[in-house]
């Protein structure tokens, strides 16, 4: 087979599903005509419209119709090349229970539209499944949908449980939904393009633009996720940091997941696609026959665990704390999720004489470790935080003192929601994190780019460690370090959330109006009398970059 990359010519805009709180791109070839379909209209000559759906999709328009005395529904975008004509063509002449039937496509007032099943069931949204339920119905059902579609070189490319609808039997499921799916040329196996996707769902190379048959069943694994646990891996998480930590980490999983599940999720959701078309090498993420042989139960080597190219992390089985792990990945975030547990796998030896055995170079970092502990005093946990990073350069989540974050913006935001409930719980907490000043020095290992940031967390931390600092001098580092991580720009009064000035100034005026005493007591909460700023207001004016008309401001006291 033929591995050259085609360039998709179809390209127009990069889109990120707005599901998850991403905006959406503009494409031009919107329809202006959006008007809903009346009652009796008929579609193709031959359906005709009931009634709409209530539920619709950010795309099209979805209605009941019927034929002959069976009911349909019809999909009728709001754009004029809303599903490619190519990906149409193969879709018709598709016949599988476990892909949505194309019926018949059509024009209907300059808005195209398709003629599909009615599942009257509904997707997979939302509802949960029990590990039975999925070995045996879902898992197969899906599996032979891909299949059927990457033999006719379709790449569904949006696979998700909003994409996935029940049959009548309210057991089997049906793949929908090929709005951005696209077809490989033949002789091709990697597809260029720039397309939607929900970040949420997708593998790390879409973040590069290129999606695979192996892409599809990545989307296949965090489906699978969320199907069991009721959430996804990364529902905290933004796109950008999504594409950091799929790039180089495994999923993590909750302790109440079956092993066997979380053997086919780790398989389909393997990182390294290096290996794709090597079929006797078992580190490459898994596709249909490795899937089928696991719902037939044939033992298999998990991706990562086994030998052969990409298995430079993959080590012998180390049990802690009654699991045994085989991968260095997994092994580093468990001790590192397990602080107090992981410490005493270091400073008792445990670590460097298991390394000995088979990597003396990561045998030498941990007795150096050792060594440096009983030197110095008080710095078990900056000495065991440094060893973890040495270990795994790759660890991009943000680990100290037993507390886990996917990422700095996810601890940026954790610290606003609890200075904004005066939850001073994690005060000590922030304190370790800025006198030990784990923030420039995390962004050294993992490598940031972003210069700005690196310098402002070192003057954090430089202004955090001056002696003599006041209370509120320290708030004010917080609130400056949570905006500083977080990205976010917003201002806390009670319920409200304001975003800008402008808001504010809104705010402050409909106080106004409604009570001079409501909104003098607003202005003294924000000024008191020794003309000092509410902490939370100066270090969001601040952020918002208004540094210099705050220092206007208090020359201007100060006569």
């Amino acid at each position: 087979m033929n591995n050259r990359t085609e360039i998709n010519p179809n390209i127009n805009a990069t889109v990120i599903n707005s599901e998850i709180g991403q905006a959406t791109a503009i494409n031009p070839n919107i329809v202006a005509a959006s008007a809903k379909l009346d009652a009796g209209i008929i579609l193709a000559g031959k359906y005709e419209i009931e009634k709409p759906l209530s539920v619709s999709t950010g795309e099209a328009d979805l209605y009941v119709c019927k034929y002959n005395g069976e009911e349909y529904i019809a999909k009728v975008y709001r754009r004029q090349r809303a599903v490619k004509p190519e990906v149409i063509t193969v879709l018709k002449s598709v016949d599988s229970p476990y892909v949505a039937k194309l019926f018949d496509t059509g024009i209907y007032n300059d808005r195209p539209f398709e003629v599909l099943p009615y599942y009257k069931n509904g997707s997979l949204l939302g509802k949960k499944f029990t590990f039975d339920e999925l070995k045996k119905t879902i898992i197969p059902c899906i599996n032979e949908a891909l299949r059927v579609l990457h033999q006719n070189d379709i790449i569904h490319k949006d696979l998700k449980p909003s994409n996935i609808m029940l049959l009548d039997d309210n057991k089997s499921v049906a793949i929908i939904d090929f709005g951005i799916s696209s077809v490989v040329e033949e002789g091709n196996t990697v597809l260029v393009t720039k397309t939607g996707m929900t970040p949420e769902y997708s593998a790390p190379e879409t973040f590069r633009n290129l999606f695979l048959e192996e892409s599809d069943y990545y989307s296949f694994g965090i489906t699978l996720y969320e199907l069991y646990c009721g959430y996804t891996p990364y529902k905290n998480m933004n796109a950008e940091e999504i594409a950091q930590f799929t790039a180089v980490q495994r999923i993590p999983f909750p302790k109440d997941m079956p092993q066997e599940l979380q053997d086919l999720i780790s398989a389909v959701t393997y990182f390294d696609i290096t290996n794709r078309n090597n079929k006797k090498n078992p580190n490459r993420r898994w596709t249909y026959a490795e899937v089928d042989n696991w719902c037939k139960g044939k033992k298999q080597v998990i991706p990562g665990e086994g030998t052969g190219f990409g298995a430079e992390k993959a080590i012998p089985p180390y049990t802690f704390l009654g699991q045994a792990y085989k991968d260095i990945p997994s092994l580093i975030t468990a001790l590192a999720s397990n602080w107090n547990d992981g410490k005493k796998q270091l400073y008792r030896g445990l670590l460097s004489a298991f390394f000995k055995n088979f990597n003396p170079e990561i045998a030498g970092f941990c007795m150096d470790a050792e060594e440096e502990a009983t030197r110095t005093a008080g710095k078990d946990d900056i000495i065991f935080w440094d060893l973890l990073y040495k270990i795994y350069p790759e660890l991009n989540g943000f680990y100290w003192m037993g507390q886990t974050y996917e990422s700095l913006p996810a601890l940026g935001r954790d610290m606003l929601e609890r200075l904004w409930k005066n939850d001073k719980s994690n005060y000590s907490y922030w304190d370790g994190i800025l006198g030990n000043k784990l923030l420039t020095n995390y962004l050294s290992k993992v490598k940031s780019k972003n210069e700005n940031l690196a310098d402002a967390a070192s003057a954090l931390e430089t202004a955090h460690n001056v002696g003599n600092r006041s209370k509120r001098d320290t708030i004010m580092n917080y609130y400056t370090m949570a905006y500083l991580l977080s990205g976010q720009r917003l201002f806390a009064i009670g319920d409200k959330k304001l975003k800008n000035v402008s808001e504010l100034t809104a705010h402050m005026k409909g106080l106004l109006d409604s009570s001079y005493e409501e909104f003098e007591d607003f202005c003294h909460s924000m000024i008191d009398y020794d003309d000092t700023l509410d902490v939370q207001l100066e270090a969001w004016l601040i952020a918002l970059g208004k540094r210099k008309e705050l220092d206007a401001w208090l020359q201007g006291l100060q006569g």
